[in-house]
C-alpha cells in the first residue's frame, strides 16, 4: 500500500498541467499515443500503473537473467578448475547387452514388430562392457531419457535362423516376410510409439544348408526430450 501510495504521488508531482475541463472523478495521464490523456480515474490509473509495472519488471528480468549468465559463466570456471574436462564430459550415455528373451506375450504373437523385452543391467553389467550413467533410467526393457536433447542411438544384432537341409530354404512360414530391427521412442504424454531407424533385410538361401546367420546395424542422431522411453524391436524374438 506504501509503495502504490509514494507511486501514486510521484505521479502526481510529475505530471504536466491538468487541463481545465476535467470533470469530477476523471484524472489526467500520459498515455501510450499522447503526452497526456483525461478520462475515469479508475480505468487511466490502471493502465498507466500496468504499462509502467511491465516496463520495469522487464528491466528487472533483464537484471535478472544477465546475473543468472554471470554466475553460471564464474561456476562453470571454477567447476573446470576443479574437474578439468570431465566435468563436460558428464553427459547421459549408456550401452546394454541383451540376454535370453521370456516367452511371447499374447499380443506380440501377431505383430509386426517384437520389443526385446530382457537386458543385462545392474550387476549384471558387471560381467560385460556396458553401464548406464549420468541420469539414463533402465525400466521394462528400455532406456528412459533424462534431459533433452540430440542423442546417438545405435543397436548391433545378429540374427540366426534354422533351414531346411535339402535345400538350404530358411525354415519359416512366410519367406517373403523380411528380417526388420529397429529402435523406437515412446513418451507416456504423446501416447504414440514412433520409429527413429530400422533396417530392413530379405531372406537369403544358406550356403551351409543348415542355418543363415545376418548381422543388422543401425544408427541415426535423434532429438529427444526428458521421459522419451527408448526401445529396439526385431521382426521375430526367436532369431
Amino acid at each position: 500500500v506504501v509503495a502504490c501510495l509514494i507511486i501514486v504521488l510521484a505521479l502526481v508531482w510529475t505530471m504536466p498541467e491538468i487541463p481545465k475541463t476535467v470533470k469530477t472523478g476523471e484524472i489526467c495521464l500520459p498515455s501510450e499515443i499522447g503526452p497526456l490523456k483525461c478520462g475515469s480515474t479508475a480505468d487511466l490509473l490502471h493502465g498507466y500503473l500496468e504499462r509502467e509495472i511491465a516496463t520495469k519488471y522487464d528491466e528487472v528480468k533483464r537484471q535478472d537473467q544477465e546475473k543468472q549468465e554471470n554466475h553460471l559463466k564464474k561456476v562453470s570456471a571454477r567447476l573446470m578448475n576443479i574437474y578439468d574436462k570431465s566435468f563436460w564430459e558428464m553427459k547421459p550415455a549408456a550401452k546394454l547387452t541383451g540376454k535370453e528373451q521370456p516367452d511371447l506375450r499374447k499380443s506380440d504373437i501377431s505383430a509386426d514388430m517384437v520389443p526385446i523385452r530382457e537386458w543385462c543391467n545392474g550387476r549384471e553389467l558387471y560381467d560385460t562392457k556396458g553401464f548406464i550413467r549420468y541420469g539414463i533410467r533402465y525400466r521394462n526393457g528400455r532406456l528412459v531419457v533424462p534431459v533433452d536433447g540430440t542423442y546417438f542411438i545405435y543397436s548391433n544384432l545378429d540374427f540366426f535362423e534354422s533351414c531346411n537341409p535339402s535345400s538350404g530354404l530358411p525354415d519359416v512360414k512366410d519367406i517373403n516376410k523380411p528380417i526388420k530391427h529397429g529402435i523406437f521412442k515412446f513418451n507416456i504424454l504423446e501416447g504414440e510409439e514412433e520409429e527413429l531407424v530400422s533396417n530392413v533385410q530379405p531372406h537369403t538361401i544358406s550356403t551351409n544348408r543348415y542355418y543363415n546367420s545376418y548381422n543388422s546395424y543401425v544408427s541415426s542422431l535423434a532429438v529427444l526430450k526428458a521421459g522419451d522411453e527408448l526401445s529396439v524391436k526385431v521382426s521375430n524374438i526367436t532369431y
